[in-house]
């Protein structure tokens, strides 16, 4: 007698991603009970690492094909605690994005600058465009200098922005690549041919360097803190478990 298989089109996958958090109740207590037989590929160390992890998605449809593939003995035990693996890591990952898609789309871009994997060239430099906007726009002592110091300043801006995110990849503690005045000054010459005068450089640029510092602090603080909310809560619900 032959099998037929049943070719009915499946109902696609169901995203978390932009989900409420409260509308995610039942996926964490699944994800939960997963993740404790199985483990996961995302670390909950720090919201930064997070950011980072949460956006790797695998295919939709993985579990899927195991099955199907079970039925004549093509799958491994193995690739199903791989598959679960990834069901985990993609729930617990749409708690995170969701918690990103509740920023400003401004505020998520500045984040997706600093830790989101690159995605593509177009991606990334819109990103970086994005953050690099919002950090000029959010100093607000830019009115204070001459117009000519204000368009050299905008470029000071890219690099502190790249200054900071090297320093905040993979977490805290990176070195700042620039830190010497002299570097600073080579590499906004050579990025965007700006020349700046190395005499007075505390009184002339390093006030505005530390300013601008401050404020990617500031914007990088108020786009973790969703993010720093549902790691508490995640943190917090399987040290109970």
């Amino acid at each position: 007698m032959r099998t037929v298989r049943n070719t009915a089109v499946r109902p696609r996958e169901r995203r978390l991603t932009g989900v409420a958090v409260g509308e995610q109740d039942f996926w964490f207590g699944c994800t939960c009970a997963i993740y404790a037989q199985f483990g996961g590929r995302m670390r909950l160390i720090s919201a930064r690492q997070a950011w980072h992890d949460c956006m790797y998605q695998g295919g939709i449809t993985m579990l899927e094909n195991l099955v199907d593939r079970s039925v004549y003995g093509q799958v491994q035990f193995s690739e199903f605690d791989n598959s679960l693996n990834q069901i985990a890591h993609q729930a617990l990952a749409g708690r995170f994005q969701a918690a990103i898609a509740s920023l400003p789309v401004e505020l998520q871009c500045f984040g997706h600058n600093l830790y989101a994997p690159e995605v593509s060239t177009i991606v990334s430099n819109n990103w970086e465009e994005v953050a690099l906007a919002l950090l000029w726009e959010s100093w607000w002592k830019r009115e204070q200098l001459a117009e000519e110091k204000q368009r050299e300043a905008y470029w000071v801006a890219s690099g502190v922005l790249y200054r900071y995110r090297r320093m905040v990849q993979g977490g805290m503690g990176n070195p700042d690549p620039l830190e010497s005045p002299r570097l600073f000054r080579g590499w906004l010459q050579d990025r965007h041919g700006l020349i700046l005068d190395r005499r007075n450089w505390s009184r002339e640029w390093g006030w505005i360097v530390q300013e601008l510092f401050r404020v990617c602090d500031m914007l990088d603080r108020r786009a973790l803190q969703p993010l720093s909310v549902v790691l508490q809560y995640e943190n917090g619900t399987r040290s109970a478990a």
